[in-house]
């Protein structure tokens, strides 16, 4: 039996969730050419991705293969403290598109004390693992310090949460 994993998201983490529930089970990326294989039994999934999952599941009855177990790893489940600050992210996201700045006021509204810095670290990241997306790039005009205009990079949710 294999184990199969939807790579959206940080998969080393899918990996090592699959690794703890069966040590000596390949594991395999299940996309559009591997789905059809009958010998893959549980597929882990972030549960923003699970239509994904949900898709191929449906495929397979129509082949008149055994749907796959599905094993839900929340985003919460990405493990450190830190990254409690990114699920906040996230719900805060889950409001709308925001530019970086934004985030930042609306996390200390609710949250306290925080960082930009830190702040701009997790949606770095949170893109690069694909939670986040880009949405749009606006300039905005007014009075900075640094001069008459700035970038704004806003910021949304890659999938629904």
């Amino acid at each position: 039996m294999k184990l199969g994993i939807i790579p959206e998201g940080p998969a080393d983490r899918l990996i090592a969730r699959a690794k703890k529930l069966n040590p000596t089970a390949p594991i395999v990326v299940v996309d559009s050419n591997t789905f059809k294989d009958p010998d893959i039994f549980a597929v882990l999934v972030f549960q923003p991705f699970r239509d994904r999952v949900d898709h191929f599941n449906s495929l397979r009855e129509k082949l008149k293969l055994h749907p796959f177990v599905v094993v839900d790893v929340p985003l919460s489940s990405f493990g450190s403290v830190r990254n409690s600050m990114r699920a906040r992210i996230i719900e805060i996201l889950k409001e709308g598109p925001a530019y970086g700045y934004e985030v930042f006021k609306k996390y200390q509204q609710r949250h306290g004390k925080v960082s930009l810095r830190l702040i701009y670290y997790h949606l770095t990241k949170g893109a690069k693992d694909g939670i986040f997306e880009v949405a749009d790039v606006k300039e905005a005009r007014g009075d900075f310090s640094w001069g008459p205009s700035t970038k704004r990079k806003y910021y949304r949710l890659k999938f629904p949460v």
